[in-house]
């Protein structure tokens, strides 16, 4: 794993924080401030790689991300490639192509 792809990318998730200030997004469970689900996904993914869970933070975000339909642009699907150093599954491919607006 290429841990500064993996920070900058968290960087970038925790700046769609700011963006999105009185929005909502749905699952199966209920409805929530998008805000509050990003920081969420992010506090998650920090406990994770703070035990070396890297990938499985990385992971992780991206289900969370495409669970609720939330969209990442181009230059941060490219970061998310480069944290797994272009080694990743046909899984993380689909939820790459489903999130890259």
């Amino acid at each position: 794993m290429n841990i500064e792809a993996v920070d900058k990318f968290i960087e970038y998730i925790e700046g769609m924080m700011l963006l999105c200030k009185g929005e909502h997004v749905r699952d199966n469970r209920g409805c929530y401030p998008k805000d509050e689900y990003i920081k969420g996904i992010v506090a998650e993914a920090k406990e994770l790689i703070k035990y070396g869970e890297v990938e499985v933070a990385l992971e992780n975000i991206l289900e969370n991300l495409s669970e609720v339909s939330i969209g990442i642009d181009h230059e941060a699907v490219q970061l998310v490639k480069q944290a797994f150093e272009e080694k990743y599954s046909n899984r993380i491919e689909r939820i790459l192509s489903s999130l890259d607006n």
